[in-house]
């Protein structure tokens, strides 16, 4: 079983246009119940409730000494397959559109500052639009407020008497945003309230809900997705909740927290959630993730500062086929994924890996995570070998080259295979054999060292930066970097793999 980590490529999201406006019955006007308020601010907030926040050391911080070569375990072979499109044939890396980025026609409605008129009993659907946006979006408002605040009853308020098994679904979700040190959250009204038909034949209002939201630290830039509401109006209690869906697919949903009761640990570095089932390993998978955060950190590139928290969920088969969309790839167990414009969240599925491993596994994904986030990725394919290349590089940290178990594997594929492109291998998919699958990964963690080793860290990495963050090509990013001609730098790095395997 390998671990894969693998990256999709969310579609903004149109405009969602309603069915022809309908008559619906007249309501008596809201109760009140929800007070009217001011959206909670966008601004930093702390909760009540929580621990002190772990302070940050100087950024970069003084990194330890390495530590001294370890003798590599017997394992699995670790293979992150980073895919940042829809999985295709070749795993492409396409250019990722920010999920803050939205589609014009589908923006937040704009608040309204008073109360619209309740609407006359024989006023059309779309004659009582406002009244309806301004009911539902008062009590959006105070659900919001209401988690941050930590009132659980303010938070399942809006939701209609009777909806039992919506009211387990809040419950649940409020307790694990409040575990994960929920610290900004808005919910936000795209469009209008479309008029559908529900449960039963029922009239029911139908909303999209811009989530924004972040963890632990007050001033991080909020992620944000969309998810589907569905409202009823009551005769004596006015709008009321009966539906809260998970975010989509493609919006890389639904997330952990929208579907899944999480036992939560916040760290220095890390926030690590992990399903009931790993409940009593939490402590020991907290303190690897924090250790491989301190590795990842020391390679985090673009300009957006270091990663606040690496937020890393821990899936069982179940999850692992529904969180982000689900991974079906059969040699995958492990994946990062975009959820913002400067992050990518981690899931391990360690239903399939042997918890050796796991540490292993950990320091790639979170690689990932330093190196990719926040960037614009070309569709070349020939920048797979060091995206994975460079995730390998740090999880080997100290570990000499004779160490690395792939080697025998890689040593095949260079006498196998015809390597027209020399170290630019393919991608591997569903298709792609396992020991090829463990090469070509191989092959880029050498080519990446071997590079390093000539021309130095730091010109590896500005080429890693020229190549997959500002999709420059290998031959133009090559002189400006490394002082070679690419030509030069691939034979190098061929005859390098073949010394070493």
């Amino acid at each position: 079983m390998f671990d894969a980590v693998v990256v999709y490529n969310p579609a903004a999201i149109p405009a969602q246009p309603g069915p022809p406006p309908v008559e619906g019955p007249a309501v008596p006007p809201w109760p009140r119940e929800i007070p009217a308020q001011g959206r909670p601010p966008a601004a930093e907030f702390v909760p009540g409730g929580y621990p002190p926040l772990p302070q940050y050391g100087p950024y970069p911080p003084v990194w330890p000494v390495p530590a001294p070569p370890r003798k590599r375990r017997g394992r699995a072979v670790l293979a992150v397959l980073a895919v940042l499109a829809a999985l295709v044939a070749g795993g492409a890396v396409a250019v990722y559109p920010m999920l803050a980025d939205r589609d014009a026609g589908a923006a937040a409605a704009p608040a309204i500052s008073a109360p619209p008129s309740s609407p006359a009993p024989s006023a059309l659907s779309y004659e009582r639009v406002p009244w309806i946006r301004y009911q539902i979006d008062t009590a959006l408002q105070a659900q919001a407020a209401a988690l941050l605040a930590g009132d659980e009853g303010g938070f399942l308020a809006p939701v209609a008497e009777g909806s039992t098994e919506l009211t387990r679904d809040l419950r649940r979700r409020f307790e694990t945003l409040r575990a994960m040190q929920v610290t900004r959250w808005s919910e936000e009204m795209i469009g209008e309230p479309t008029p559908v038909t529900g449960k039963g034949g029922r009239d029911e209002w139908r909303v999209v809900v811009d989530l924004r939201h972040c963890f632990v630290v007050p001033g991080c830039t909020v992620d944000g997705l969309r998810a589907e509401t569905r409202w009823v109006e009551t005769p004596a209690q006015g709008l009321r909740m009966v539906a809260f869906a998970p975010s989509e697919s493609n919006e890389n949903g639904p997330r952990p927290w929208e579907v899944t009761h999480l036992t939560v640990g916040v760290g220095a570095r890390t926030i690590v959630g992990v399903t009931p089932k790993y409940t009593k390993r939490l402590p020991e998978l907290q303190k690897l993730a924090e250790a491989a955060a301190v590795q990842a950190d020391r390679y985090v590139r673009g300009d957006a500062g270091p990663v606040d928290r690496y937020r890393i969920f821990m899936a069982d088969g179940k999850e692992w086929q529904r969180w982000y969309g689900g991974e079906d790839l059969e040699w995958a167990a492990g994946f990062a994924v975009p959820t913002g414009e400067a992050r990518l969240d981690v899931v391990l599925n360690l239903s399939e890996m042997a918890e050796d491993y796991v540490d292993d596994t950990l320091r790639h994904e979170l690689a990932h995570v330093a190196t990719l986030r926040g960037a614009d990725y070309s569709d070349d394919d020939d920048s797979w070998w060091m995206i994975e290349g460079i995730a390998d590089y740090v999880d080997e940290l100290g570990v000499p080259v004779a160490d690395y178990e792939e080697a025998d594997l890689v040593a095949r594929y260079v006498d196998e295979v015809e390597m027209k492109d020399g170290v630019v291998v393919p991608p591997p998919d569903a298709s792609t054999e396992d020991w090829q699958v463990a090469a070509r990964y191989g092959i880029g963690y050498h080519a990446v060292r071997r590079i390093s080793e000539r021309f130095g860290e730091p010109a590896m990495l500005a080429f890693f930066d020229a190549v997959v963050r500002d999709g420059k090509s290998l031959r133009d990013a090559a002189p400006a970097t490394l002082g070679k001609d690419w030509d030069d730098v691939n034979r190098d790095c061929l005859d390098y793999l073949r010394e070493v395997t």
